[in-house]
This record gives C-alpha cells, structure tokens and sequence, in this order.
C-alpha cells in the first residue's frame, strides 16, 4: 500500500478519537503517540510520514516542540496544529515557525480533508524553521 497516507495524531488518547476517525476515512495510514517523546520515536521509525497532526499542548511540550522534532527528523512532512480554540495569533505563531495550518474543533469531515490532503502535497523540505 504504497499509495496510502502515511499521517502521525500526536495527542493524549482521551482527546483522539474524534480526530482519528476522520482521519481514517481519508484511508490514511495513522500512526499515534502521545507525547513529544513518543512521536519522536515513531517518526525515527517511519520516515515515510507526511503529515504530522499535533495537540496544541501535550504532557511533555507542546506543538512547537513536535514541529521542531519533525524539522530535525522528517523534513519532508508537514505539521498540522490542532486546538479546541484559534484565533489569528496563533495561526501566525504555527506559520512563522513553519507549521502548515490550524484545525479547529469541532472536527468536520471537510476541513480535515482538505487541510491534511493540502499538506501531504506539498513538495518535500519546504518547510522553514524558526529559531527556538
């Protein structure tokens, strides 16, 4: 299944399920974690991911970190932050520190689609890194 969707849901389990089976119904090929440690370790494992979807704060860091941890892993996926609240300021932090976008919650079937589709075509080692 080469053409599959490799994606990566960083976010604590209680707070996945909702985002996980939109996900799925785009046939993606979901791998989860928890923590910055752990999407640390599944990105080591699978460099095949291109889209990282992360919480906006996790138990050990927050999407910052992951983003930084992708930078320095997997230059080719995108980082996608989610939030149960949004506004314009951090939508700018994600995009200066070289995120892709912003999902909101509630999840809705079309926007996670079209944000993690634009984001797995986006060409490899685009994007930029700010400095911590």
């Amino acid at each position: 299944m080469a053409n599959r969707l490799n994606t990566l849901l960083v976010m604590p389990q209680e707070r996945r399920s909702a985002l996980l089976h939109h996900i799925r119904s785009l046939n993606a090929n979901v791998l989860t974690a928890s923590s910055c440690a752990e999407a640390t370790e599944r990105l080591r494992s699978d460099p095949e991911v291109r889209v990282v979807l992360t919480d906006l704060c996790l138990p050990d860091g927050s999407w910052f970190d992951v983003l930084n941890q992708v930078g320095d892993i997997n230059t080719s996926a995108q980082v996608v932050v989610c939030a149960r609240v949004a506004d314009e300021r951090l939508w700018s932090q994600v995009l200066e520190a070289g995120g892709f976008d912003v999902l909101v919650e509630p999840y809705q079937d079309r926007e996670v689609r079209r944000i993690v589709m634009a984001a797995a075509s986006q060409p490899s080692g685009r994007r930029l890194m700010a400095a911590s």
